[in-house]
């Protein structure tokens, strides 16, 4: 046997824990999506895609975007890979130090972005997030007001992010995968029982965000004090030379992450120009995109970079190759399918799950048509997340940074190219068409700096999922051109009750399922075959433990 063989039998090793740890963060990344769900039809019950409903997804975006730029976007890869090499050293009391030293460094810089934040947010929003807002009477005045009470927000969910990639060093991943369920429980039951308690309800979605925030860190802290790491408050960060590492790291992270943060702000900007709702809209169909990345693509993507890291540190790249293209083909068998079935039921899932109260016709409209576009990246997102991975492992945070910078270009000429023909659904084609480039440069680059990924199988796999995928739309295409899902939809037609139309998707999803893995038994995707084997493995050895 070569020495190559045996060492991509060991870079297959961590695959079955790889699995399991993905199956925990998926199952209550589910429950989180779900929850998440059910807040935002809260949200379209009181808001719909009006006045309040505009000026919250401003509010609530642009500390989300910092969070990106500080916290879970260019932190956790940063701090990762550097803690993960000092735990391999296992020298606990120099791992708590180093602990202890950026926690207080990232808690202060956090907090002076969050206080500027508060002071800077009248500008912010009035250079470039008014557009069409101006011709509601206050509707800039609230969008002001609220992001103010939501800047709190950011620092919460960043010192949040910062415990999770620290729980996830030591491979556990469970508690900080619940905790945004707590977040959204906390968001739902302030919206429902207080909303007629501010002068607007908008404000309620922003306290519950608050409290819930409050809640998702608190909840991570006792995991962390059960792996005997020590927290004290110091300044002596600035000296220790992990620390100036973690720096060396997260800069041009932060870099990549202010390019991220002009492709949303030249977005939005384009959609509060256009007609009113096209804010919100695009947000529902994000929230719809995310459900499908965060169920699967994120939970592969928290995952593999501990033990990229890992393999990595030992210079190990074959395990490194053989990783990701595993979990590569791992998103694929989900993601496009997912992705495509999308598209095409966009409208009566969009119906189903937001036509409440505020949310009229217009709105599902609205939606609808942005989902489709959104939907159509699903796939390149998740592998963007996964690609970058790599480099994050390696600790080089510069090469995605550069790659960003060049995607950014193409974005915002795409998002002011499409938003004419296509208004608010071009800016989500334009995200969906960068997000396919920085994939591919993103892998381009990777195999010029490791060396070959054997790309021939790997698209022979995704090949075989996308035909899979297609035989499956053809079963959606027939049910639809039947009229099964689409003729209470027309206008004009009366609308069937909620129960009706969600029978009708639920058989026609269960049976372009059924179509799928047949489809996929058939072509022999393999990738199909081994998750179902690993997970009825699972519930076997449970089956067989005793009670």
């Amino acid at each position: 046997m070569s020495k190559e063989s045996v060492e991509r039998g060991k870079g297959r090793k961590p695959f079955s824990g790889l699995v399991k740890s993905t199956a925990v963060v998926s199952l209550f990344t589910i429950i989180s999506r779900i929850t998440g769900l059910i807040r935002e039809q809260v949200r379209a019950n009181y808001l719909g895609t009006g006045h309040g409903s505009d000026a919250f997804a401003i509010a609530s975006m642009i500390p989300n975007m910092l969070q990106r730029m500080f916290g879970d976007g260019a932190m956790t890869p940063a701090f990762i890979p550097v803690f993960k090499g000092l735990q391999e050293e296992g020298d606990k009391e120099r791992l708590s130090k180093f602990f202890s030293g950026f926690m207080t460094l990232f808690t202060l810089l956090m907090l002076a972005v969050t206080l500027l934040g508060i002071l800077l947010a009248a500008p912010i929003v009035e250079n470039f997030f008014t557009g069409r807002f101006i011709d509601e009477p206050g509707k800039v005045e609230l969008t002001i007001s609220l992001t103010r009470v939501m800047f709190p927000f950011l620092f919460l969910i960043s010192i949040a992010a910062l415990i999770q990639g620290t729980l996830n060093s030591y491979n556990i991943f469970g508690p900080s995968a619940f905790a945004p369920v707590l977040l959204n429980l906390v968001n739902i039951g302030v919206v429902i029982f207080f909303w007629d308690s501010f002068p607007d309800a908008a404000y309620a979605l922003a306290v519950g965000f608050i409290v819930g925030g409050f809640i998702q860190l608190a909840f991570q802290v006792p995991f962390l004090r059960g792996k005997g790491l020590k927290f004290i408050p110091t300044l002596r960060g600035f000296k220790d030379p992990a620390v100036r590492e973690v720096g060396r790291i997260f800069l041009p992270g932060v870099f990549a992450q202010a390019v991220y943060i002009v492709n949303v702000t030249v977005s939005q900007a384009i959609a509060v120009t256009l007609e009113h709702g096209s804010v919100s809209a695009l947000q529902y169909s994000l929230r719809l995109q995310e459900l499908v990345l965060g169920v699967f693509a994120v939970a592969v993507a928290t995952v593999i970079l501990p033990t990229m890291s890992a393999q990595a540190k030992n210079a190990d790249f074959v395990a490194v190759k053989d990783t990701l293209q595993f979990s590569l083909k791992l998103l694929g068998v989900i993601t496009i399918p997912a992705s495509i079935g999308l598209m095409l039921l966009g409208k009566p899932i969009t119906s189903l799950l937001f036509k409440f109260g505020q949310f009229n016709e217009e709105s599902i409209r609205m939606t609808a048509f942005a989902l489709y576009f959104h939907a159509a990246g699903i796939f390149f997102i998740a592998a963007q997340r996964n690609i970058v991975q790599v480099f994050f492992a390696m600790k080089d945070t510069r090469t995605p940074a550069k790659i960003a910078f060049v995607v950014m270009i193409l974005h915002v000429g795409l998002c002011y190219l499409l938003a004419g023909p296509l208004r608010h659904g071009g800016l989500a084609l334009a995200g969906s068409i960068a997000a396919l480039a920085n994939a591919g440069i993103l892998y381009l680059v990777l195999r010029e700096r490791i060396g070959r990924l054997n790309s021939k199988a790997l698209f022979i796999s995704l090949g075989k999922m996308l035909v899979a995928s297609l035989i499956m739309a053809v079963l959606i295409l027939l049910a639809l051109y039947a009229e099964l899902l689409t003729k209470p939809l027309r206008p004009g037609a009366q609308f069937v009750t909620k129960a009706g139309l969600l029978l009708r998707l639920t058989w026609i999803i269960t049976a372009a399922i059924i179509t799928y893995i047949l489809a996929a038994k058939l072509l022999k995707i393999k990738e199909l075959e081994e998750l179902f084997g690993m997970l009825s493995r699972k519930l076997r050895r449970r089956k067989s433990q005793p009670s």
